[in-house]
């Protein structure tokens, strides 16, 4: 099935609608500050909770599940068809050592999941489920497709139905010459250099510089051109930008339209003003502009500075050229800096990068101070998550990642989930929850890498018998399936109200024939199905934590449905066994003259083993005609991923995703070598 679940708005996402209906909302307050740690408190954070007891087991006595004798469910053992109340149950997760010909599995890294999975088959009498990090994985290709064909459709536009960027872009060129007609001598540098500057990002999507500019400005945007391609740490196109003509020109015009490093309210103040004077004038192209910012944001995230339509209350015409002092004092009073971070970040930009709450924390810590050497940011992060001062609730304007990283915070805070009643973690399987976290943050911030600032018949044989042990069919961890499904559906509805219906049914640039509207819709149901799947596997009713109206009865029963059927085939899934080695930039440390990076480097493979808590095992309702003696433990092995953090020199190019999976290869299994090949790039 490719159509939608029938489903009315969810409360974000009908404030999604709501907000769209204009197109043009208040960009003011859109970041809430967040309270700055300090780097010693934060460092003696991390060196505390390596001794205090957030990753000691779980307690039972901590646990309370709520037993409902109406919450039944069917598991099979064997021949064995047996209903199970599992809402009073309790089951304990740990991680162990393999065991047997499988021992030398320990550690190893494999390049990709089809690689370990080879090595699991047949060997041992082990279940395999689908890990979190593979269910990730399996919805990684369709993220990078759908956000791809966003970046395509909206770079080209629909004719009759949405006007391209690259469109908007070749009308404001001309406003702007037109407007260099009526300017004085003093007002025409400001529009000359506004022009110059839109004909540069332009040049890079195919338009000569002398289609838009006339000749005595030509060498001034090739100087531009220049200046920006001698930075490869914003220039070079990477992620799944990399290696497609079309996606890496986008890439190349968009990040210089960021603006990065620009003196936006000195040098630059005169060419936004012309901008916005122009865009003033013409409300069908402010109106176009508008819809372009409004994806980005909703895509990814808010932006952390401000477009030239924010000047609209401070300027007046081309007069305002004439005074830029007054302009700036006019804007700045109402217009605060959005992503506090001394000299960091432009305060205007013609396509803004977006900010994330990943993004925001290191600035909030290490603007002024560099981080500590001996110190991983991801860790620091993670520790902020866990004690609360860093809150990943998505804010009333968060976009598509911001969903995408709440998911993310039941692996580290899983005793906020409702499962949390129904598992008893071990230590072991708690650090796996953190290395969790890690690998799907990266594939995830990979994605937004430009857009981001980083029964049968009577016998007379003996009944057979069984013993119930804990039957999961995936990683159960129901919270970050049901966060997941409303992040895609976001999305989804976000993109439907900027782009339009006829946008969303482009086709993915990929070979599988799907519009942008069925792989959001099918990542949505799969994950819904998820969820419900997951969470009846730990004795909870899926529809106590569904928000009012959110799925009905037969939708839910849709969407598990084809969680099933993959489910059924997930070994085979072309995106499960596909390499999933990424590297993306998160923070720069300019003390050090340094970018921190994030990668994937490879996958591993490990032994869960699942049992339930003596006194808080599930009820054996109806076990047919087959005797029950009593409970068992249960194996599973789960795929994972190695994640690890590096440090680039600051004027290194970003490693393409085919250099990281080279220079893996180039080191097969060594984390260290790899991790020391990096570095030295």
């Amino acid at each position: 099935m490719n159509a939608r679940l029938p489903l009315r708005p969810l409360p974000y996402a009908l404030a999604a609608t709501l907000f769209l209906g204009t197109l043009v909302p208040s960009l003011s307050g859109c970041f809430s500050p967040i309270d700055t740690l300090g780097v010693e408190t934060l460092v003696s954070n991390q060196e505390e909770k390596q001794k205090d007891d957030q990753l000691e087991d779980d307690r039972i006595e901590d646990k309370h599940p709520a037993y409902d004798a109406a919450l039944t469910v069917v598991d099979h053992y064997g021949e064995c068809e047996v209903t199970l109340n599992k809402s009073g149950s309790v089951a304990k997760l740990d991680i162990l050592p393999f065991e047997g010909d499988l021992e030398p599995l320990d550690g190893k890294l494999f390049a990709t999941r089809a690689e370990a999975l080879d090595q699991l088959g047949g060997v041992w009498d082990v279940t395999s489920i689908p890990s979190m990090e593979v269910v990730n994985g399996a919805a990684k290709h369709a993220n990078d497709a759908v956000y791809a064909r966003v970046e395509l459709t909206l770079e080209e536009g629909l004719p009759g139905a949405l006007v391209g960027k690259r469109e908007v872009l070749t009308r404001l060129a001309a406003a702007l010459r037109a407007a260099r007609d009526e300017a004085t001598v003093a007002q025409r540098a400001h529009v000359d250099q506004a022009l110059v500057f839109i004909a540069a990002a332009l040049g890079y999507a195919d338009v000569a510089l002398s289609e838009t500019l006339p000749s005595e400005l030509v060498a001034a945007a090739e100087t531009v051109q220049a200046d920006f391609e001698r930075d490869p740490g914003n220039a070079r196109p990477m992620g799944f930008y990399a290696g497609d003509a079309a996606l890496e020109s986008i890439f190349k015009q968009d990040r210089l339209l960021q603006n990065q490093g620009g003196d936006a309210l000195g040098s630059q103040l005169g060419m936004f003003v012309a901008m916005a004077v122009v865009l003033e004038a013409d409300a069908e192209l402010a109106e176009a502009y508008e819809r372009v910012l409004a994806t980005y944001r909703g895509l990814t995230n808010p932006y952390v500075a401000y477009p030239p339509t924010a000047l609209f209350d401070a300027v007046d015409g081309l007069a305002s050229l004439d005074a830029l002092d007054a302009v700036r004092e006019a804007f700045v009073a109402t217009h605060p800096e959005r992503f506090p971070c001394p000299e960091a970040y432009p305060y205007l930009a013609v396509l803004p990068a977006s900010a994330s709450k990943d993004s925001r924390f290191y600035n909030a810590n290490f603007c002024d101070t560099p981080p500590p050497s001996d110190t991983s940011f991801i860790d620091l992060l993670i520790a902020a998550i866990r004690d609360g001062s860093l809150d990943l609730s998505p804010d009333p304007d968060s976009g598509w990642y911001d969903y995408q990283l709440h998911a993310l915070e039941t692996l580290l805070l899983p005793d906020r989930g409702p499962e949390s009643d129904h598992l008893l973690l071990t230590a072991s399987y708690k650090k796996k929850l953190l290395d969790t976290f890690k690998s799907i943050i990266t594939q995830t911030r990979e994605t937004h890498a430009k857009q981001l600032q980083k029964g049968g018949a009577a016998t007379a044989a003996p009944a057979p018998t069984f013993e119930v042990s804990p039957r999961f069919p995936v990683e159960p961890f129901p919270t970050y399936y049901l966060r997941t499904a409303r992040a895609y559906r976001f999305v989804a509805t976000w993109l439907d109200g900027v782009l339009g219906g006829e946008a969303t049914g482009q086709l993915l640039s990929d070979a599988r024939h799907e519009t942008i509207a069925q792989a959001l819709g099918g990542l949505e149901r799969r994950f819904y199905g998820l969820y419900a799947l997951s969470a009846q596997s730990v004795g909870l009713d899926p529809a106590t934590s569904l928000l009012e109206d959110e799925l009905d009865a037969e939708a839910l029963t849709t969407a598990m449905d084809e969680a099933r059927s993959w489910l059924d085939g997930w070994t085979a899934d072309e995106d499960v066994v596909a390499d999933s080695r990424v590297i993306v930039p998160v923070a720069a440390d300019p003390f050090a003259a340094e970018v921190i990076y994030w990668a994937v480097i490879g996958v591993k493979a490990v032994r869960a083993k699942a049992e339930y808590v003596a006194g808080f095992e599930p009820e054996v309702v109806d076990a047919g005609w087959c005797d029950f003696t009593g409970y068992a433990s249960a194996d599973y092995a789960l795929l994972v991923e190695d994640q690890v953090e590096v440090r680039l020199r600051a004027n290194a190019a970003p490693p393409t995703r085919d250099e990281l999976r080279a220079l893996c290869d180039q080191h097969a299994g060594d984390r260290d070598a790899i991790v020391q090949a990096l570095e030295a790039l």
